[in-house]
């Protein structure tokens, strides 16, 4: 996400600085010499405070994130490096005058709405997150908007909600170490049958496309830098109005890409902490930004399935 975030800014022509602590290679990443890369840790303060030097604008993306099992079982490591990046990041972004600061928050957030689908003004009737990521990003949230009256650091935040797509790999080896889409397709490509469902098969997930994620982000970054009032000092959902029950996200997978036999599951239950329901209004950013998601469901999922077939070291 980040880095196609940087190749579409750079290729509209904006200086791009990016600073992550895994080196390119590691991700499969080559960046042209137009964008500096810098290879660190954002809870380094010495580290951070460099990085930051003649900056204008921060696209905050970095977070200690995975699926519903790494999740579950890091959640103190989690808790620990978001706020420890934030508790960095926020003081320096201050002392080396950063004009404003995107910050990527979660569709986490909205775990126990009591309404749907949701809009960002709903937010204040949401009981706080039970999930360690989604407090993580809500407390993200408060350093933008605390930073904001202190220290008059505009802000924008955008919460993502289920993107996925080429590129996206696993953290482990259990079923949980890796997000839906890639899991159920990961399952079907090694002949698994009937597929294995974690969690509540009629939870629903509204899926972005990492192509349509990435394009309302840099709309987002772009009518910021234009200091468009609209857009500072507010927040953005980004995904589609659709959603999907995993059930019948499963049994499009299979439909698509399984052996013919007729589509059967069966349910595994999980102790990670999730929202059995995310179903969001995207009125907000359709009407300021433009934006509306061009990827269907459909075929996001053909692109992500060769790449999973074709990736290096896992076939």
């Amino acid at each position: 996400m980040g880095s196609r975030l940087a190749f579409l800014l750079d290729k509209k022509g904006y200086k791009v600085f990016v600073a992550d602590k895994v080196a390119p290679k590691e991700r499969g990443i080559n960046f042209p010499s137009s964008i500096t890369f810098s290879h660190g840790n954002l809870k380094d303060t010495d580290f951070t405070d460099k990085v930051l030097k003649d900056m204008h604008v921060v696209v905050h993306l970095a977070a200690d994130i995975g699926s519903l099992t790494y999740m579950q079982e890091n959640q103190a490591q989690i808790l620990t490096e978001n706020l420890a990046i934030d508790s960095t990041l926020y003081p320096l972004m201050v002392k080396n005058n950063i004009e404003k600061i995107v910050y990527s928050s979660s569709s986490m957030v909205y775990q126990n709405s009591p309404k749907f689908p949701y809009k960002e003004e709903d937010l204040k009737d949401v009981l706080l997150p039970t999930n360690t990521y989604g407090f993580s990003k809500l407390a993200g949230e408060y350093f933008c908007k605390s930073y904001l009256e202190q220290f008059g650091l505009p802000y924008v935040i955008i919460r993502y909600h289920n993107i996925y797509g080429p590129g996206e790999d696993s953290k482990g080896e259990k079923p949980g170490d890796i997000h839906v889409i890639p899991a159920l397709l990961e399952k079907v490509l090694k002949g698994q049958y009937p597929l294995e469902l974690l969690g509540n098969p009629e939870a629903t997930r509204p899926f972005t496309y990492v192509d349509d994620a990435v394009m309302a982000s840099c709309m987002i970054v772009e009518e910021t830098l234009k200091d468009n009032l609209e857009v500072i000092n507010t927040d953005f959902n980004i995904g589609p109005k659709e959603a999907t029950k995993i059930i019948d996200l499963a049994r499009k997978i299979w439909e698509m890409f399984g052996d013919r036999r007729p589509f059967e599951y069966v349910a595994q239950k999980t102790n990670a902490i999730t929202a059995n329901k995310r179903e969001m209004d995207p009125e907000k950013i359709e009407t300021i930004i433009g934006w509306k998601p061009e990827i269907s469901l459909e075929q996001g999922l053909k692109p992500t399935m060769e790449w999973l077939k074709n990736r290096p070291g896992k076939n």
